[in-house]
């Protein structure tokens, strides 16, 4: 704002010098011409201009030198007009000049100072030197026009100011609500009432965010629905083979049966735990009702001794050492925490080669730390000690508000659940 009235006031000190020159060109140019056509006619002996303010000169020679230094003189031109600001600075209410006029102004020395040249017939020019007193009426009205200017300055600049925050509010308040309306959008709410956004603009944008969520709605929409129907379809037949193992075991138990034969049964009923385990997982993963189970008092070292005995044989024939160490008990849906402890030493055993595996138990939390190298044979795309058994771990502690990180660093990832 200040700038602008700054701005403003230079703009009318410019214009307001701008029409003194033009002013004085004309009446000099007026001058000028009216004596060429009266010497054209009476021929020499014509008086030259003579008024108060106003000398009219024929040869540059006549006039006063000291007036005549201030002027740039190498290159003059027919009709040129020069200024010269003679009133160089006012101190202790005393004006200042730069030269001394004499009698060329009544008032005393001349404040402006122009220089006309014009060109008579033949090689003759007239030269008219006119100077300009300010007035104590002129200044004040000087005054005037700069406290004016200032005033209207302001006054633009607040109307402009006002005018870009109305604007800024215009723009701000419909894209609040496109804000507030986006932010209510989910996944699960999809008939929220389309908000008046003013702009065409705002209405496209917020089109395309609600078509993007209604994709993002019928995409997860499918994936719940596949692994849904997928977890439930495959568990008729996973019934199935554990019932017909169970039934082949049985019916050909023989004291002959060989290590090799008793070492199969072993790895099919434990690829079936494996499975079952996971579409336990995936099935709490896709639960539609928001009601948790029931919270029971939990013996951590129990639940993780049984959970490592199971998983031990994922250790055989390598060079892993096992500790488990502390003690523990928590509140939480029995099914969950063994789901979540069950993936978490799963997922340590499968991807360790070699090193150790610690497990430590505390009051409510669990952390696994399992060793890590590049010379393990893991798949590239597994990112070595991450499997999807964590990823689901992930998902079922934010369905239970329970703390879980991973961390990988010094050749060794850990991984800590807080019940």
């Amino acid at each position: 704002m200040i700038v602008m009235v700054l701005v403003y006031t230079q703009l009318l000190d410019y214009y307001f010098d701008l029409g003194i020159d033009l002013r004085t060109q004309s009446f000099l140019e007026q001058t000028a011409e009216v004596y060429a056509a009266a010497d054209a006619e009476a021929g020499a002996g014509l008086r030259l201009p003579m008024e108060p303010g106003l000398s009219g000169y024929l040869n540059m020679s006549d006039i006063p030198p000291q007036i005549l230094d201030v002027f740039p003189l190498d290159d003059l031109r027919h009709g040129e007009l020069m200024r010269f600001r003679n009133l160089d600075f006012i101190q202790d209410d005393e004006k200042q000049f730069a030269v001394e006029t004499f009698d060329l102004c009544p008032e005393g020395n001349c404040e402006l100072l122009f220089l006309y040249s014009y060109r008579l017939y033949g090689d003759n020019w007239l030269y008219l030197l006119h100077g300009i007193v300010g007035t104590d009426e002129i200044y004040k009205e000087l005054e005037f026009l700069d406290a004016f200017a200032v005033a209207i300055g302001i006054l633009f600049s607040g109307s402009l100011f006002l005018v870009v925050i109305l604007l800024i509010r215009n723009i701000n308040v419909p894209l609040r609500r496109l804000n507030k309306w986006s932010d209510a959008q989910s996944l699960e709410i999809s008939d929220l009432e389309f908000p008046n956004l003013r702009f065409r603009e705002f209405e496209a944008l917020a089109n395309r965010i609600e078509i993007a969520f209604e994709r993002m709605r019928e995409g997860v929409n499918k994936e719940k629905l596949f692994l849904r129907h997928a977890s439930h379809e495959l568990r008729t037949p996973i019934a199935i083979m554990t019932a017909n193992l169970e039934l082949i075991d049985r019916l050909s138990t023989r004291q002959e049966r060989t290590e090799n034969e008793q070492a199969a049964f072993v790895r099919h009923y434990r690829a079936l735990d494996d499975i079952q385990l996971l579409m336990e997982t995936l099935l709490w993963v896709n639960r539609q009702s928001d009601n948790l189970l029931k919270s029971e008092q939990i013996d951590l070292r129990l639940e993780l001794d049984s959970v490592v005995e199971n998983c031990s044989y994922l250790l055989d024939e390598r060079d892993v050492s096992l500790t488990v160490t502390g003690s523990g008990e928590a509140t939480a849906p029995a099914v969950a925490v063994h789901i979540v402890l069950s993936n978490l030493v799963r997922n340590a055993f499968q991807y360790t080669m070699d090193g150790e595996v610690r497990i430590t138990i505390t009051s409510r939390e669990v952390s696994i730390e399992n060793s890590i190298s590049a010379g393990d044979n893991i798949q590239h795309d597994d990112q070595y000690g991450f499997g999807l058994g964590l990823e689901l771990v992930s998902l079922i502690c934010q369905r239970f508000g329970w703390l879980y990180s991973s961390t990988e660093a010094l050749g060794c990832r850990t991984t800590t659940v807080k019940l």
